[in-house]
C-alpha cells in the first residue's frame, strides 16, 4: 500500500507542480508499478489513479484525447517482463524512452484526429507532431529522470536496507 500511495503521490505532485509541460513522473510510476506489483490490476491503477486525481484539479480536454492519454499512460506496464528478466539502468532507460515515444505518437495522433486544433490533412498531422516536439523533449527528460530516481531508490533500498532481492513483492 505504501509503494502504491508513494507512486501515485509522486506522479500527482509532479503533475500539479508542472515545472514544464509534460515533465512529470507518471510514466516512471507506471513503469515501476508494472515491475513491482505482481497483480497487473494494481499496476494499472497506479497511473490511472494519478491521472484521474491530478486531472480533477488540472482539468482535461476532449474525451477522445483524454482516453488516448489515459491508455498511453498504461503502456509502460507491459515492460514488466523485460525489466524483471534483468533489471539494469539501460533497460529502464530503454523502457522509459520507448514509452515516451509511443505516448507522443499516440496522443498527437488523437489531438490531430479530434479536429479541434489541426486540419484533417497531412499538413495538419505534420503540424501537430511538430507542435508536440517541445512537449516530447520535456517528457523524455522527465521520464528518464524520474525513472532513474524511482528505480534507483528501489535498488538502493533492496541493496542497503536488507529489503531482499530485486524480486517483485506479491500483494494479497
Amino acid at each position: 500500500i505504501a509503494v502504491f500511495c508513494g507512486l501515485v503521490g509522486l506522479a500527482v505532485a509532479t503533475r500539479w507542480i508542472m515545472l514544464k509541460p509534460n515533465f512529470h513522473a507518471v510514466t516512471a510510476a507506471a513503469l515501476f508499478a508494472g515491475f513491482y506489483f505482481r497483480n497487473r490490476t494494481v499496476a494499472v491503477l497506479v497511473p490511472l489513479t494519478a491521472m484521474a486525481t491530478s486531472a480533477w484539479f488540472i482539468g482535461g480536454y476532449s474525451r477522445e484525447v483524454m482516453l488516448t492519454v489515459y491508455a498511453a499512460m498504461m503502456l509502460p506496464i507491459p515492460w514488466r517482463s523485460f525489466l524483471r528478466h534483468r533489471l539494469s539502468p539501460a533497460r529502464v532507460a530503454l523502457c522509459a524512452v520507448a514509452s515516451c515515444l509511443i505516448f507522443y505518437v499516440a496522443t498527437n495522433a488523437a489531438v490531430w484526429h479530434s479536429g479541434m486544433w489541426y486540419s484533417r490533412g497531412w499538413d495538419g498531422l505534420m503540424a501537430c507532431y511538430a507542435a508536440g516536439l517541445p512537449f516530447l523533449a520535456n517528457a523524455l527528460a522527465g521520464d528518464l529522470l524520474f525513472s532513474a530516481g524511482v528505480f534507483g531508490a528501489y535498488v538502493l533500498a533492496t541493496r542497503y536496507l536488507g529489503a531482499g532481492s530485486l524480486v517483485a513483492v506479491p500483494l494479497p
